[in-house]
């Protein structure tokens, strides 16, 4: 493929990287910077990694957590720049990242090419499995380090190896990632039972704002007044909008997180066929068929109709997809 095979070549040429991903970072976000770094280290090249928010708590005891740093600009002399699982340069979410050369890779359906390199392939898994790919051709022997933080971005953002975008392909690269040292067990029990108390607490309050819009929406709601009572942050949020995807019967689910007065953040999951990221796209998000977000402004109310009656017309089979999204 030309354009793994001119990452290659740009790699074997340069020596100073900077990596990068979407705000909010999640499990495949993480993980494939930490990878990808770790990768390039091995070849004795430079590689630092800046994020705009900080990483979600189950995420600490990852491999180099510690090379993540937390700016809102990036300045220095670098050869070039990673952007991992984006749509465009601003998912960062981070001044100056228009100085570099920019080598993009996502695995996102429908992502336009951004950078001055990019690698697009949306039947990955994750963006983890298209780093793994890298490590053959640039003869990078994997370490337990680099295989644990890429056994993470697969694990999430498969949904554990839930989701539809799992392949007999993903179990392979799991399994090889596994032999290289990844431990399935204490990353399952990283991810998933290390929680703190204050997750638990407003995961109580959530559940009391539990409705069922019709016979397969759900939606729960989060609050900034449930935040400051329990002193969680929005990163200890992630997976919550499992909780009412879970019920029987129920195919659809969104989760409101209130931002700001006037502003909120959606996340939308789905069971078997339903195209959430066709929704999310509607309102100028995106994602994957079975888990979108988004960003919309309005009363709660407002909010809340808007999204819902999207889904609604997916449930009944008589949505259409905006334009941009369409094919």
């Amino acid at each position: 493929m030309k354009a793994v095979d001119d990452i290659i070549q740009f790699i074997k040429d340069h020596d100073r990287f900077v990596i990068t991903s979407h705000a909010r970072p999640d499990g495949d976000a993480i993980g494939s910077e930490l990878g990808l770094a770790l990768m390039l280290e091995k070849l004795g090249k430079t590689a630092h990694i800046f994020n705009a928010d900080p990483h979600p708590r189950p995420y600490q005891s990852l491999p180099g957590i510690e090379r993540v740093q937390v700016t809102h600009k990036v300045e220095g002399s670098y050869d070039g720049l990673f952007v991992l699982e984006c749509n465009d340069l601003q998912r960062p979410n981070l001044q100056g990242l228009d100085q570099y050369f920019v080598i993009s890779i996502d695995h996102h359906p429908k992502t336009e090419p951004f950078g001055d390199l990019n690698w697009l392939d949306d039947s990955a898994a994750a963006v983890g499995e298209m780093i793994y790919e890298l490590a053959q051709p640039l003869q990078v022997q994997l370490t337990s380090e680099i295989a644990s933080n890429l056994y993470v971005a697969i694990f999430t953002d498969t949904g554990s190896f839930q989701y539809a975008n799992t392949r007999a392909k993903t179990f392979l690269i799991a399994g090889d990632l596994v032999n290289h040292g990844a431990s399935p067990s204490a990353i399952s029990q990283a991810v998933y039972m290390t929680r703190p108390y204050a997750r638990l607490q407003i995961l109580g309050m959530l559940l009391n704002t539990l409705q069922i819009h019709s016979s397969r929406i759900a939606s729960i709601t989060l609050t900034q007044e449930m935040l400051e009572k329990t002193g969680a942050s929005a990163n200890d949020m992630e997976g919550i909008v499992d909780y009412p995807l879970s019920m029987e019967g129920i195919y659809l689910a969104a989760f409101f997180r209130e931002e700001a007065e006037g502003r909120y953040r959606v996340s939308l999951r789905s069971k078997n066929h339903y195209d959430v990221s066709t929704v999310a796209k509607h309102f100028g998000g995106g994602g994957h068929k079975n888990a979108a977000g988004l960003a919309v402004e309005g009363s709660f109310q407002e909010v809340v109709e808007k999204v819902v009656l999207e889904l609604e017309k997916l449930v009944d089979g008589k949505y259409e997809p905006p334009l941009e999204a369409a094919g």
